[in-house]
C-alpha cells in the first residue's frame, strides 16, 4: 500500500476510534505525536463528551490528509469559559493532518466557530 493510502487509512481509523467513545489521552497517543492536538481533543471531549465527527470527504496527497465533515455533540462541560448549556451542536469542520511514520505530527483544524457560538446561545444569528 502506498504512503498516501496508508495515511488516509490511519486518519480513518483515528476518526473511528474518536467517534462516540471516550477520548482518552492513551487512545489519542496511539495516533498522534502532537501535544497541542492531544490537548485540543481532550478539551473538546471534556466540553462535548462522546462527540461525533462524521466524515463527508477525505482527500490525501503524500503526507497530508484533509478531512471535511460535521462535528456533533452535546455541551456538557465548560468550554471557552462557558458553563454547560446542555445544547446539541452540529457544525461543519475541516482538518488538515500531516502524517509521518504512522503518526499525526501536525493538525490544522478549521470550523465554523460563529455557528458553534450561535448554537450555544452566545451569539444571535443575523436576520
Amino acid at each position: 500500500m502506498e504512503k498516501t493510502e496508508r495515511n488516509k487509512k490511519l486518519i480513518l481509523e483515528y476518526t473511528l476510534a474518536m467517534t462516540q467513545s471516550p477520548k482518552t489521552e492513551e487512545v489519542i497517543r496511539r495516533f498522534s505525536a502532537l501535544p497541542s492536538h492531544i490537548d485540543g481533543i481532550l478539551m473538546y471531549e471534556a466540553a462535548f463528551p462522546g462527540y461525533t465527527i462524521f466524515i463527508e470527504e477525505m482527500t490525501a496527497e503524500g503526507d497530508d490528509v484533509i478531512v471535511h465533515g460535521v462535528f456533533q455533540g452535546v455541551h456538557e462541560g465548560e468550554i471557552f469559559g462557558l458553563p454547560p448549556t446542555h445544547r446539541t451542536v452540529e457544525y461543519p469542520m475541516m482538518v488538515k493532518y500531516r502524517v509521518i511514520d504512522g503518526k499525526i505530527v501536525d493538525a490544522w483544524p478549521m470550523s465554523d466557530q460563529m455557528l458553534l457560538f450561535e448554537q450555544l446561545g452566545l451569539l444571535k444569528s443575523p436576520g
